[in-house]
């Protein structure tokens, strides 16, 4: 048995003291193993920020030197010699990122950029240095939209893959989103996309809001990679691995929704033989030189999907098989606590936060030799800074009991991305058939079997309706008059806007059978009778045209027993499946618009009920009970909305930047939460509304006070987490009121406008937004 089969099936709680690395002085040799060379990267580090910027502000002008390339090592001859540099590329001294071998180790994939105001672009070259070609190239309009944003580029290839059927993945930004955070739309975030070999037929595969990377092939088939979300959760936490099929099809959580931890999963690679445990680097969101941090281990078949205490913590045991995940090399970690920056492990036993890296050992571009050794790229001088020495990164042989082995180093460069220079079996090309009327009318069909698994504490019966949400992509056609601060929410409750889709009726067996719109970034409500949520899905799915995809249940509870599977057909199945429909407060009788698609927007949807049913009491002038819900503008919002923020009458709010201070379910990051734990079933202001025992109703009974579809359309609001806009489109500050002397276009009644549907899911802005 290997250490690490031994470590990973030990007792809870077998550890032993944590230590610094032990520098061992032997040679690594080919003989022990099993291959003779490698391929690797030379350059700097990146001088990124976070660590999703290689690509905006990673590539400083000092990056682009003659020297920079892919090179081979051999460990026999201790010897290194290139297979190409950037002397030999476009421009004459480019920069390379991320390599990928071909299965029979023959052929390169890389992605270059060319000077600092050129995007990246994918290469191939065949590891005896000849056949170097550019595979894909700039998008035909790339110049156009150059021209039109005012950036030196438009968009970036990276991370490319070879597929089993010898096409390639490979992250781009030709998607056009960016991060949800930044003022402007200079921070792009790169989906997975998938082309030929010949770099024809590109394809998207996914529409997640935010970044996607470094996708690698397991045995099986499916495309391992890295996924940033935060569906109604903090943005610190879920930078999480998933696997799919390489078509797009069936996304699939590996590890990390669950992980309340600011550590962020890169650069996964599969342990040899083994699509259950991975290794990745642990790092941090900033600050960044390129994905720095420590060697994790997730063994993905442990049922507690989330992180145990971190190494400084009286109760951390390293070899701890109650968690998914053990860290390696725990002298370095990411605390889950804190950002930005390491805590590193110093010579007198106690850790030290640093975030220059400037007081240990940094890590990155864990490649498994073995299942319980490494190489990979490493900062053997702790003084160094993390980003600023150009060669403070070389390549080692770590193990699992914390050997470090050196094996090569470059006097002028870092080295990265060491990868055994040795073919691999062809893993099985995985095929799917797509329904082809679904297909065809750009749906998929979704199969729940019982919503009640994992929702402990749910009545049978109680789930009458499952509500069908979009988290929108903020697309670069939102240009940059978006803010930070006027997202959805000043107090950053919601950083997306939502809209719904429509509602699909359950079975009284918690089956349900229904289509939902392809390539959407998709999550469900569970809903009692009344449309109030029982239960959210706080992660996103992307289903294909054609798709036919099922599941058991709400998932995500530690340690929940799995519920056996129903011996007869579920109810739903034995009729055609659901249309989206509207709510009842949608209908036309009910002053809707009839239709399943709606906008959420505050100002048009909330605040007329507000004006209606509550100024009498909580107007401007002595508002009762000191809450004043009066719609004037504010700087951002408005008043009545900016009271139940600051409140918090509308159940909890689930901030970009929450608080780590009321443990895991109390802090609403990424631990999974109980039903009904959001929303109506814990707001004030619904419960003043609809329960005539509330203690504030005893002088005035509030709950008599909305109609049915008031009611209806309120709730539905207060289960968004806060929302304020629905679209990222138009013009939000207050000083927008008045008209633009500047553009005469500009029509003040355009001021905050609620987009139709079709407007708030599209990817090109109404004519009214600028």
């Amino acid at each position: 048995m290997t250490l690490l089969n031994a470590v990973l099936s030990a007792p809870a709680g077998t550890s032993g003291p944590i230590t610094l690395p032990k520098f061992l002085q032997a040679p690594v040799t080919a003989e022990e193993l099993g291959f003779e060379e490698f391929v690797f990267v030379k350059r700097k580090p990146y001088s990124s920020d976070h660590y999703y910027t290689d690509i905006d502000n990673g590539t400083s002008a000092d990056r682009f030197l003659l020297a920079n390339g892919i090179y081979i090592f051999n460990l026999r001859t201790r010897q290194e010699r290139p297979v190409v540099t950037a002397a030999q590329m476009p421009g004459g001294k480019g920069l390379i990122g991320k390599i990928s071998l071909s299965f029979d180790a023959r052929k390169v994939l890389f992605d270059f950029r060319e000077t600092a105001d050129r995007g990246f672009r994918i290469w191939e070259v065949n590891t005896d240095g000849t056949g170097l070609r550019q595979v894909l190239q700039p998008p035909a309009d790339e110049a156009r939209k150059v021209a039109r944003w005012g950036r030196p580029w438009h968009t970036d290839d990276i991370h490319p893959c070879y597929l089993p059927d010898g096409r390639i993945v490979f992250s781009s930004t030709r998607a056009e989103h960016t991060i949800l955070c930044g003022g402007s739309a200079h921070l792009v975030a790169p989906l997975l996309h998938r082309m030929d070999a010949a770099g024809s037929n590109v394809e998207q595969l996914t529409k997640s809001p935010v970044s996607e990377f470094c996708p690698v092939v397991l045995d099986d088939g499916r495309v391992m990679y890295h996924r940033w979300e935060y569906v109604d959760k903090g943005a610190r936490v879920c930078k999480t691995v998933w696997s799919m099929n390489p078509d797009g099809t069936r996304p699939q959580e590996l590890y990390g929704l669950n992980d309340d931890s600011t550590t962020i999963y890169m650069y996964p690679q599969p342990l040899p033989g083994d699509n259950h445990r991975i290794v990745t680097v642990g790092t941090c969101h900033f600050p960044q030189g390129g994905c720095l941090g420590a060697i994790m281990l997730l063994d993905l078949r442990n049922p507690i999907t989330r992180r145990g205490p971190d190494p400084d913590e009286p109760d951390y045991r390293q070899w701890d098989d109650r968690y998914v995940a053990t860290n390696i090399t725990p002298h370095v970690f990411v605390r889950r606590r804190i950002e930005p920056g390491w805590l590193f492990l110093t010579a007198d036993g106690k850790y030290v936060h640093d975030t220059q890296g400037q007081s240990g050992y940094l890590y990155t571009h864990p490649f498994p030799v073995s299942r319980n050794a490494f190489l990979v790229s490493f900062k053997p001088d702790p003084a160094h800074h993390y980003q600023n020495v150009p060669n403070a990164y070389a390549i080692y042989l770590v193990d699992t009991e914390g050997n470090h082995r050196f094996i090569h180093k470059d006097n002028d460069l870092s080295c990265w991305h060491p990868t055994p220079l040795v073919a691999r079996k062809v893993p099985p090309d995985i095929q799917t058939t797509p329904d082809p009327v679904y297909a065809a009318n750009r749906q998929a069909l979704c199969i729940l079997t019982n919503v009640y698994q994992g929702m402990e504490g749910v009545k049978p019966g109680e789930v009458k309706w499952l509500r069908i949400n979009e988290t929108i992509p903020r697309y670069w056609d939102t240009g940059r008059r978006w803010g930070s601060a006027t997202s959805s929410s000043v107090w950053k409750a919601a950083l997306w806007p939502r809209v719904q889709w429509g509602v699909v009726p359950v079975e009284k067996d918690g089956s349900a059978y229904f289509k939902v719109p392809a390539d959407r970034s998709l999550f469900l409500q569970a809903l009692d009778e009344n449309f109030v949520e029982i239960q959210r899905e706080r992660t996103y799915v992307n289903y294909r045209p054609g798709e036919v995809r099922s599941c058991n249940g709400c998932h995500g509870r530690d340690n929940h027993a799995t519920a056996p599977i129903a011996a007869n057909t579920p109810i739903a199945l034995t009729r055609p499946p659901s249309e989206p429909q509207p709510q009842p407060c949608d209908l036309k009788e009910n002053g809707g618009t009839g239709l399943p698609g709606q906008v959420i927007h505050y100002p048009s949807d909330i605040q007329p009920i507000f004006d209606a049913k509550c100024l009498s009491c909580h107007g401007p002038v002595d508002p009762a009970g000191g809450l004043k819900l009066t719609g004037e503008i504010t700087e951002y919002y408005s008043v009545s909305y900016e009271e139940l923020c600051r409140k918090q009458l509308a159940g909890p709010i689930i901030a970009e930047f929450t608080s780590f201070l009321h443990g895991d379910q109390g802090n609403y990051n990424g631990a999974t939460l109980p039903p009904k734990s959001l929303g109506c079933h814990q707001s004030t202001l619904m419960a003043v509304l609809t329960d005539p025992a509330h203690p504030k109703n005893a002088k005035d009974d509030h709950s008599k006070m909305l109609t049915p579809t008031e009611r209806m359309i309120l709730s539905r609001w207060v289960d968004t987490n806060y929302q304020f806009y629905g679209t990222y489109y138009g013009r939000h500050h207050a000083h927008w009121v008045n008209p633009d002397p500047s553009n005469p276009n500009y029509n003040p009644a355009d001021f905050r406008r609620k987009p139709l549907f079709e407007e708030a899911i599209s990817p090109s802005a109404p004519a009214w937004h600028r």
